[in-house]
Parts: structure tokens; C-alpha cells; sequence
């Protein structure tokens, strides 16, 4: 068993299709839940923003009543975000646990999306664009996934969509939705927190079966992601939004499909490369190309896989040309980052500190189940790998044709 587990979970898979993962947490007072449905950004190219504006009417309900205080006065709140590939439905709660879980699932039971409704939520969301759009670390992702897998890729559509395509929404487009992707045989619970397992089992077990098993993957099928993933020729682009110092963001496209080991080897590598124990972030810092020391995000998915880092620079084209060179030097056996089991150590310490948050244990156990990985394993994993192992998967990964650079002015 992972050492990191200071609980054994307990995983059921429901008589209604649900993967259940429950942590009984007794020296907490809050409980979290998440709720994971195997669908996101990328699953809508047809009509871009359609699983985001799906999350929002989510929160709607037949009665009229608003969910907020309905959770507030049991002692809960509720959130939700939409991913690239997932969407995850978040409870958390100190109160009355049965009922507000009861409310909890009965509400992603129940879609209620009426014109009215539609058009409230249309309004915010187009706010919310609007907001995307004066954000520069937004926009530089946004930027750097296109150059990364081309225009037609879904990951470079924004969440939300476009102004265009949230004005397509309707009703039936939502239901469409929604019974397509939310099937119970596709969906994971997580529940973390002072609870009884059997009684969290009973209570999930009420959460009526669902949709036809394998619909969501027939529906994905139809759209071909390999031949939309066409990279550009351009990988260092300049835009302009009024900065008073440069804002740059960074990123190495990997192979999709690789495995669970290669992907947690890729992103050691990276941190003991570039990341914020490297010599290059050291260096730049204090040589100035570096104003601020960047943190990496890592994607890795079987649709896409990429690692991501955003800082500023008072000479971004500087920056790059040594990017360049340390890339061809690691080509060329020449280079070898220092400090390797120290970046492991980070990286492992970052991973655990999740483990601390109950609110981030029980997102990423959902998130990462209905995609067929177990976060669980990650711990183990990185503490297995060599050396060899991860100057190997630097070698792949580091490579210039794979360099992308976003700068914004």
C-alpha cells in the first residue's frame, strides 16, 4: 500500500454503475465530496462552452428555489469547474452531511433548464468571457495551446466557448448533453472526511442508474483529434495588451498516450530542469530574464499532454534563445540538470500537500479515476523511478521543435 494513505479507501463500484472511493477521515470536521462526469472542453467542438454552460444550469432546480441557501442552511457549500476533459461537481460540508449529500446528488439528477433560466446564465457567462478576455495568463495559454495543437483542436477553444456559440445554447442542446455524458457507469464519487463508509454507500446507492454505458466515447469518437491536432510553425509569438513588463508563458508539447510512469518521469524532469529549484530559474532570477519564478502545470491526458510554466521577463527573446540552447545541449548529451533528487523531493512534496487538503484529495481522486488513472499511485511512482528514468523522459520531452514560447507586451 502507498505509505502516503494514512486511511485504507474503500472502493465500491455501485449497483447503478457509480466507482465510489471513500477515505473515512475521523480527526476532520469537514467531509468533501466530488462528483466527476468524463466530460469537458474538448468533447465539444461542434458548439464550443456547451459542457461549461451545462455545469452552470446544473445548480438549477424544478422547485424554483435556489440551491445556495437550500446547502447554506444544512451547513454546506457547493462549487463546480469545467475542464478540458472532465467536469466536477464539488460538496463540502460540516453540517447535516445525509441530507445535503442527498440534495447534492438529487441536483445532478435532475437537470431543470428552462429558457428563462438559459438566458440568466447566458448573461454571466458571457461576463465571464469578457473577463477571460483582459486576463494575459489566460490569453497566453489560450495562445500557447493553439500553437501547440492548431486552430481546429478543441483545446484551444476557450472552456466557455465564444460570445458566437453561447448564444446557440438552448434547452434541448443541454439535454442532449447531459444524456449523453452524464452516465452513472462513467461517473466517480469521491468522499473524504469523518463519515460512516456504509451509510455514504447507502446514500450513493439511491442515485438513480443512468444512460446507455459507452455513449459518451461514441460520441467523442466522431470527432478525429489526431487529425485535428496540427501544430503551427510558429513557436514564439509576441501580442500586445499594455503591459508594463513582458509577460512570457512557456511550454513543451509531449507524446500522447504515454504511460502513467512516463507521464510522473516528465514532469520531475521538467522541475529539475526549469522548474523552481533549477539552475535556469535561479540564474534568471538573478540576471533579470526571470522577474518572478514560474510554477509548472502539467497536462497530461490521452488527447493531449503538455507541461506549461507562466512568469515575466524583461527580455523574453533572451530567454528563449537559451531555452533553445539548453534544449540542443540536453540533445546532444551535453547537459544534465543538477539537483535531480532534490526536484523529486518537490515534487513529491507538492503531491502529498494535496493529500493534506482534504478539498484537493477528493477532487483529484474523482477527476483522476473517470480518465482510468488512480492518483493514488503517483506517490509510489515517483519514488520508484531512476535516474535514467527521468533524464530519459528530459530527452524526449526537451526537444526545440517542441519549445513554445507566448509573449505578451
Amino acid at each position: 500500500m502507498n505509505r502516503a494513505l494514512s486511511v485504507v479507501p474503500v472502493r465500491r463500484q455501485l449497483t447503478n454503475g457509480l466507482s465510489v472511493h471513500i477515505f473515512p477521515e475521523s480527526e476532520f470536521h469537514h467531509t468533501f465530496v466530488s462528483c466527476t462526469v468524463p466530460y469537458g472542453s474538448i468533447h465539444d467542438s461542434g458548439l464550443p462552452g456547451r459542457a461549461h454552460f451545462l455545469e452552470h444550469m446544473m445548480f438549477a432546480n424544478p422547485d424554483q428555489q435556489p440551491v445556495k441557501p437550500i446547502f447554506h442552511a444544512l451547513g454546506a457549500s457547493t462549487s463546480a469547474l469545467t475542464r478540458y476533459d472532465v467536469t466536477t461537481y464539488q460538496l463540502a460540508c460540516t453540517g447535516e452531511l445525509q441530507k445535503s449529500i442527498d440534495v447534492f446528488m438529487r441536483m445532478l439528477a435532475s437537470p431543470y433548464f428552462t429558457p428563462m433560466h438559459i438566458e440568466e446564465e447566458r448573461a454571466a457567462i458571457l461576463q465571464e468571457l469578457s473577463m477571460f478576455a483582459d486576463q494575459p495568463s489566460w490569453q497566453s495559454l489560450q495562445q500557447l495551446t493553439r500553437m501547440m495543437y492548431g486552430e481546429q483542436h478543441p483545446i484551444a477553444l476557450d472552456v466557455a466557448g465564444t460570445r458566437d456559440s453561447v448564444h446557440l445554447v438552448t434547452p434541448d442542446v443541454l439535454y442532449e448533453a447531459y444524456n449523453t455524458h452524464y452516465v452513472t457507469s462513467q461517473m466517480s464519487v469521491s468522499v473524504i472526511g469523518p463519515v460512516d463508509t456504509e451509510n455514504i454507500i447507502d446514500i450513493l446507492e439511491q442515485f438513480p442508474a443512468r444512460g446507455e454505458s459507452g455513449a459518451a466515447e461514441k460520441y467523442v469518437s466522431k470527432f478525429n483529434l489526431a487529425k485535428a491536432s496540427e501544430p503551427k510553425k510558429q513557436r514564439y509569438v509576441e501580442l500586445e495588451m499594455g503591459l508594463p513588463l513582458p509577460l512570457i508563458r512557456l511550454g513543451f508539447r509531449a507524446d500522447t498516450g504515454i504511460s502513467l510512469t512516463e507521464q510522473v518521469a516528465c514532469m520531475i524532469g521538467i522541475e529539475a530542469l526549469l522548474g523552481d529549484t533549477s539552475d535556469f530559474q535561479t540564474n534568471g532570477l538573478k540576471s533579470g530574464l526571470l522577474h518572478s519564478g514560474g510554477t509548472w502545470d502539467h497536462y497530461y491526458r490521452k488527447e493531449f499532454a503538455f507541461s506549461s510554466m507562466c512568469s515575466y521577463s524583461s527580455d523574453p527573446v533572451s530567454l528563449y534563445n537559451e531555452l533553445e540552447d539548453i534544449c540542443e545541449d540536453i540533445q546532444m548529451g551535453t547537459f544534465t540538470p543538477v539537483h535531480m533528487e532534490y526536484a523529486r523531493m518537490r515534487w513529491l512534496s507538492k503531491y502529498y500537500t494535496s493529500w493534506d487538503s482534504l478539498k484537493q484529495r477528493c477532487m483529484h481522486i474523482s477527476e483522476h479515476d473517470v480518465i482510468g488513472l488512480d492518483f493514488t499511485e503517483l506517490g509510489a511512482i515517483a519514488r520508484s523511478l531512476t535516474e535514467e528514468d527521468i533524464s530519459r523522459a528530459i530527452t524526449e520531452i526537451t526537444v526545440s521543435a517542441r519549445l513554445h514560447m507566448v509573449v505578451i507586451r
